[in-house]
């Protein structure tokens, strides 16, 4: 299973906790992900969510691409219902939602094997 058909699972998940969520997929430009533990972000418009990952995002392991992969749907949730969040909540409801932990790895970036929990104070999180 390659990383688009493994985004359209985790998103077909979340269509049966919301099926009016639209949320689309978009490969960006390296450029828009300057640094080392960039690799995603989530766009509200007020009709969709478009989640845009890092062209590296093809090279990422398995775990990695499946954390960020829940990781920004959860934002894609909490954003489609107005409600204000933090990155560590995010975690918390992809967590709920998939049954797995998200972890951080040596780059800081999410995985969902080993690393530590949750994810580290220095990194940016909104709304704490």
């Amino acid at each position: 299973m390659g990383f688009r058909d493994l985004f359209n699972e985790r998103r077909e998940q979340v269509r049966g906790i919301r099926p009016d969520l639209r949320i689309e997929l978009g490969i960006g430009d390296s450029a828009e992900f300057p640094a080392n533990r960039d690799y995603a972000y989530c766009a509200w418009d007020g009709e969709k969510a478009r989640i845009v990952f890092a062209p590296k995002i093809r090279q990422a392991d398995r775990s990695r691409q499946d954390a960020l992969i829940r990781h920004e749907l959860a934002h894609a949730l909490l954003t489609s219902a107005d409600l204000p969040h933090s990155e560590r909540e995010c975690d918390a409801v992809a967590e709920a939602i998939f049954g797995d932990l998200i972890y951080y790895d040596d780059d800081d970036v999410q995985t969902l094997v080993g690393g530590s929990r949750p994810r580290p104070p220095y990194l940016p999180n909104p709304s704490e």
